[in-house]
């Protein structure tokens, strides 16, 4: 059963049922991630509904001092990330590019135009490599003070 049939838009699902969802070491891979916002970023996690065609259903938005992280979508063994990055951060963008996995750097670099705010990314986290990817990203979006 998919997602959206799961939790339709009257069923709002706990952070419990995301991750039961996600299942298998991805949900561990997403309970880390969620820590890791939390802790670091102080930020929590927002759940939405979108009716999008492409990827309807509940998700998860992170938000801090007008910056969105991206948006997080559930899947079974796994979960997606959609994120727009800024024109504006493209020379950070370029400097971390080595520290990423060869397909989100691939991704990046023929990532497209979203309404003129930046290049627009959406890619599937099933692995650590995927969470680093995906922390290199957001510390390009806001970067971590050091305590």
């Amino acid at each position: 059963m998919q997602w959206k049939e799961i939790f339709p838009s009257h069923i709002q699902p706990s952070l419990e049922d995301i991750a039961e969802y996600i299942g298998g070491e991805a949900k561990l891979l997403w309970q880390s991630l969620m820590e890791y916002m939390e802790t670091e970023y102080k930020v929590k996690p927002k759940l939405s509904y979108s009716v999008c065609a492409g990827k309807p259903g509940w998700n998860i938005k992170f938000q801090k001092s007008g910056q969105s992280f991206g948006t997080l979508y559930p899947e079974e063994n796994s979960f997606s990330v959609f994120m727009v990055i800024s024109y504006k951060l493209d020379p950070m963008m370029k400097a971390i590019i080595p520290k990423l996995s060869a397909n989100t750097a691939e991704l990046y670099k023929q990532a497209l135009d979203y309404m003129k705010l930046g290049k627009w990314m959406m890619f599937q986290i099933k692995d650590l490599a995927g969470v680093e990817d995906y922390k290199n990203l957001v510390s390009v979006k806001l970067p971590l003070k050091h305590k």
